[in-house]
């Protein structure tokens, strides 16, 4: 079975890629009515200026001081722009490094001791497990200006069972970033072509790699799946009692990643973001399968770099990669609800946006923002376009948490040149188990 593919491409440069786990555009705000289809991208306002126009009804609490948590490549725009934030409302905003599986797990813990953050940033397929765990309260003050002013898929992302609850900021997908001096566009043809050039280009010894990925992680690896016919739940995503990940396409899928191992000869975990994007910053790594999110921090560096989508497998079909929708969420545990939906509103401004875009490559969900110089010049931001019309969103239902760490762990044993077949079926035993935890 293949994942169902999206047909409503390029209604604008910022959202290409329709969302599978798409729900009504209900919610508890302040006005349930829709916002109409047509709204102009003008809504809400061109400037900081306006959004806080718009936001004079909701104060922050006396007192109010905020924690947000996000991770990494979004913490430098944070510390920076919450700066404004804090001169504009009078609220200190502390500024924490979480990844998305930490927020996620110490929300369980340090949310009800009154520890966690105020503000999240998640991925959209953790909004069932965030909803289900009473994590998040809905965007209610903002919902109108929200349906408006963001892309609806975007919106539709951030919304279950009806209610609206986060404040979209960005999409995501991953394709191939490669050096301009050291790769032309006849070796990005196709995936025989990279091998053949990485096999000329590598020099161990001197860390020069032709082409590098993260190895275990089933987020970059999923591509292969997609290409060999393989997939994750049956009915689009929906069916977790049908997982197709050791099917017939899914092992050979894994036969060809253990093939690379001869142009990528490292471990699995070795094969971090760091190692990664240190030697692509260094001159060393030719080709880098990377996240559009880093098209920012790619963009200043001493050689032209250019960004394709993945090219065809070997036996002709074109792979899919993950697609997503990042959002701020406010705590249901914050003490200063108004103050964290009004941060949450200030960071999704056009102003912010786009500062976000220039800092960290992030491609805005918001309307409007595919003229904007800053984004419309960026030669990567082509080719992170072009793989959204091959990309399907994240599984959003709740058992999708029982895939990653099985696959992890089969991703790293494949690669070290275990049995396919036998190595994912201990993988799906594995998330069967674990979902079957969830539902007793």
């Amino acid at each position: 079975m293949k994942f169902k593919k999206c047909s409503a491409l390029i209604l604008s440069i910022l959202l290409v890629f329709g969302l599978a786990a798409c729900s009504s555009n209900g919610g508890n705000g302040k006005n349930n009515a829709a916002a109409p289809a047509n709204q102009s991208s003008e809504a809400g306002g061109n400037n900081q200026s306006d959004a806080t126009a718009q936001s004079e009804e909701l104060k922050p609490e006396g007192g109010a001081k905020l924690i947000v948590w996000d991770g990494k490549d979004g913490v430098p725009f944070l510390k920076e722009y919450a700066k404004k934030f804090t001169e504009e409302y009078g609220v200190p905003v502390e500024v924490q490094e979480q990844g998305a599986p930490e927020q996620m797990q110490k929300m369980k813990t340090d949310g009800p001791a009154g520890l966690a953050a105020d503000v999240l940033v998640l991925p959209h397929d953790n909004l069932s497990e965030a909803v289900a765990g009473g994590f998040v309260l809905p965007n209610d003050f903002f919902e109108e200006e929200t349906k408006a002013e963001f892309q609806e898929t975007a919106v539709n992302a951030v919304t279950k069972d009806g209610i609206l609850y986060g404040y979209p900021r960005n999409m995501e997908t991953y394709a191939l970033f490669y050096n301009k001096d050291l790769v032309k566009d006849s070796d990005l043809a196709s995936w025989d072509d990279i091998v053949k050039f990485a096999k000329g280009y590598n020099d161990v010894s001197k860390k020069k790699f032709g082409f590098m990925m993260q190895l275990n992680n089933f987020y970059f690896t999923y591509p292969f799946f997609s290409g060999y016919h393989g997939y994750i739940f049956g009915k689009d995503n929906t069916d977790p009692a049908d997982i197709g990940l050791n099917n017939e396409g899914s092992v050979e899928a894994m036969k060809y990643f253990q093939s690379l191992r001869e142009i990528l000869p490292m471990e699995a975990a070795d094969a971090t973001t760091d190692v990664k994007t240190a030697l692509f910053q260094e001159g060393k790594l030719a080709i880098n399968l990377d996240g559009v999110w880093n098209i920012g921090n790619f963009s200043s560096l001493p050689f032209k770099v250019g960004m394709v989508p993945l090219p065809k497998f070997p036996n002709g079909e074109t792979p899919t990669t993950f697609a997503g929708v990042k959002a701020y969420y406010v705590s249901a545990y914050s003490k200063y609800p108004n103050a964290a939906k009004l941060f949450a509103r200030y960071m999704t401004s056009k102003d912010a946006l786009l500062k976000n875009f220039e800092m960290s490559g992030f491609i805005p969900a918001r309307k409007g923002m595919e003229n904007e110089p800053a984004i419309k010049n960026n030669p990567m931001v082509g080719g992170a376009i072009q793989q959204f019309e091959h990309s399907v969103a994240m599984p959003s239902i709740f058992e999708m948490q029982q895939v990653w760490a099985p696959m992890a762990n089969a991703l790293e044993l494949i690669w070290k040149g275990e049995d396919s077949k036998k190595t994912l079926d201990n993988a799906v035993k594995s998330i069967k188990e674990g979902i079957a935890t969830l539902h007793k």
